[in-house]
């Protein structure tokens, strides 16, 4: 598959949950710009992935002047990890850090996470929040074979055509970050984005967190 064959739109499972992916709560103060706080997730608020541990991305606005806290529930509501961390400045789309502190996904189960912006650490109710939801599949066994001899190049459309929002979003971030200036990986990026309605965000910097001050993960047992 030839780097112009990248570009795939993404074609969204018949599922959805209640979730937020646009950060509500007070505007203004410790957020500033005109684009507010999104999580780069499907309109369903559902991510797909065949990861135990992925990466979840959002767009942070630049100058967001307050600490930044991700918390991840199992299917019971109970909480499995919670992490605090400071923002770049310079805004853009950001992942977790530490990643593989993350506890590994199980196969077929809900995760809810919420994401939020610190406006107040006395006051909570001021928060910025995003919400939304994970599940770790198993991909079948057409789409394993394909996957099994698929270049780096090739997965992100390969994901996206199967509905695996995150693993398709994870790959071409990669892309983007070790191939900052090809052509077929910005296109390809920007129609991902644009078949989700996220367009608008398709070229803002993929960005690293300043620092983190983390709070650590609850044993696998607890699930």
């Amino acid at each position: 598959m030839p780097l112009a064959a990248l570009a795939q739109e993404f074609v969204p499972p018949q599922r959805g949950l209640p979730g937020r992916r646009v950060g509500g709560g007070t505007r203004g103060g410790c957020i500033a710009g005109q684009t507010a706080l999104t999580a780069l997730m499907p309109e369903s608020n559902l991510s797909l992935t065949v990861s135990e541990r992925p990466d979840l991305f959002w767009y942070l606005p630049p100058n967001t002047a307050a600490q930044l806290e991700f918390t991840l529930l199992d299917a019971n509501d109970q909480e499995v990890y919670k992490t605090t961390f400071q923002p770049d400045e310079t805004g853009g789309i950001m992942s977790l850090p530490n990643p593989t502190d993350l506890p590994a996904l199980e196969i077929g189960l809900d995760y809810h996470w919420y994401f939020a912006v610190i406006c107040n650490e006395q006051d909570r109710s001021a928060d910025v929040v995003t919400e939304g939801w994970i599940q770790r599949i198993e991909p079948d066994t057409a789409l394993t074979q394909q996957l099994e001899t698929a270049t780096a190049s090739d997965r992100p459309a390969l994901y996206a055509a199967a509905g695996i929002w995150q693993d398709a979003l994870m790959t071409l971030a990669t892309l983007r970050q070790s191939q900052p200036h090809d052509a077929d990986v910005a296109r390809a990026w920007t129609v991902l984005l644009e078949s989700v309605n996220l367009g608008h965000l398709a070229d803002q910097p993929v960005v690293p967190c300043r620092s983190n001050r983390h709070h650590g993960a609850i044993a696998p047992e607890s699930f």
